[in-house]
């Protein structure tokens, strides 16, 4: 069966995992921000496909993605979800220890002095590139990646992004991060996300803190009165607010929506998830919107003025993939006293265990001998835009 246009995908691209490793091989994806790994020998690890890979803060103040295999006998080098290093980079195994900038051989145990001298330089730890825009990060497995996607990208957010100053280390920190395996295709995550029709029914309580115009292109009189006097109040603060969907760059979709009256942050109850405002609005009071990000291959992020939430996902296999989530907070906001676990994580938490189940019953559906690719409604444009890039960018 032929992919057509403004349909979803034939089953045989579903289950193409070559497709997918060239793919995520000739384009750029989401792996965090500097809020995940806030301060020096700070490490964060995930998955993609059959590889472990961490991010670590140096002390240098520069972040790299490295394979997470030592270059002795392939042990895992760290072995947590977060964490922090010690002053190098050491091998639970056999006590191997790495720089923490850079990656190279500081010392292999039990290894002669002649091997020190001779052979140290050739078992550095192996890195994939990364390039960091205001504090989100961008990784590629390409060892010559397209500079010029990443250009374009930074062309985009850089306006929106940069008057919170994620990229300016001590700024921010990791509040929570929750991550978990969902048995479904990551496609289909990235389908479910690109479209809010299913909201209204299956996100009942996430649907009360926005206009259900805000995301799908839908115009209604109540929200044009609303972005209008949101608007007004962001412009005389600076910042940028107009939708970008893709246009600029074909990986980035970005845009602020105002949220429901009374709503301040993304929480169900409308109250603050943190004391702290952060970037343009610290020390004002919190602000009824989102920054709001969409990613190609892989990500969902939301700027409040209150918090930071990253969702992304990363296929492991051609029916399993991760979904990491992290909430970042300003570096002085203190956990018991300014924000709570369970306030600041619930929305996230139970929006996404929603869709996990929606995702898990299209990648049973898809894998049906009565499976047919259906047809996008004019609502559902940014899951067209989503297919036809991801078939143009993942050809063999």
């Amino acid at each position: 069966m032929t992919y057509i246009s403004g349909r979803g995908f034939p089953s045989h691209v579903i289950s193409d995992l070559s497709r997918m490793k060239t793919l995520f091989t000739n384009k750029w994806f989401f792996v965090g921000t500097r809020g995940d790994v806030s301060k020096p020998r700070d490490y964060f690890t995930f998955t993609l496909f059959d590889e472990e890979y961490f991010l670590v803060h140096g002390t240098d103040n520069k972040i790299r993605c490295i394979v997470n295999r030592c270059a002795h006998q392939s042990a895992r080098l760290v072995n947590n979800d977060v964490g922090q290093c010690a002053s190098r980079i050491i091998c639970p195994n056999h006590q191997w220890a790495y720089k923490l900038n850079g990656g190279g051989l500081s010392y292999a145990s039990r290894m002669s002095t002649e091997f020190h001298e001779t052979e140290k330089k050739n078992f550095g730890l192996d890195q994939i590139p990364l390039r960091e825009i205001d504090g989100m990060l961008f990784a590629c497995l390409h060892s010559e990646p397209n500079e010029e996607d990443i250009s374009n990208a930074e062309t985009v957010l850089s306006p929106y992004t940069s008057p919170f100053k994620l990229g300016e280390s001590g700024e921010y920190k990791l509040a929570f991060h929750h991550r978990e395996t969902i048995d479904a295709n990551w496609l289909m995550v990235m389908i479910n996300n690109r479209e809010c029709c299913h909201c209204s029914v299956n996100h009942k309580q996430l649907v009360k803190l926005f206009d259900p115009s805000s995301f799908n292109g839908a115009v209604t009189p109540g929200y044009e009165n609303l972005l209008k006097n949101s608007a007004d109040r962001w412009e005389k603060l600076g910042l940028q607010w107009k939708e970008d969907a893709f246009d600029t760059s074909s990986d980035v979709r970005v845009a602020r929506y105002p949220m429901a009256e009374g709503f301040k942050s993304i929480s169900f109850d409308g109250k603050p998830v943190s004391k702290k405002t952060i970037g343009p609005f610290a020390g004002r009071d919190p602000d009824e919107s989102t920054l709001s990000f969409w990613f190609n291959p892989n990500a969902w992020i939301h700027f409040a003025s209150d918090h930071i939430s990253t969702n992304w996902v990363l296929p492991i296999s051609t029916d399993r993939c991760e979904l990491y989530t992290s909430w970042i907070v300003a570096n002085d906001a203190v956990e018991g006293e300014d924000y709570t676990e369970e306030h600041m994580t619930e929305a996230w938490k139970v929006t996404n265990q929603e869709d996990v189940g929606l995702c898990m019953s299209m990648n049973a559906g898809a894998k049906s001998e009565h499976y047919r690719p259906g047809p996008f409604s004019s609502d559902e444009k940014f899951c067209t835009q989503f297919c036809d890039w991801y078939m143009a960018n993942s050809e063999n």
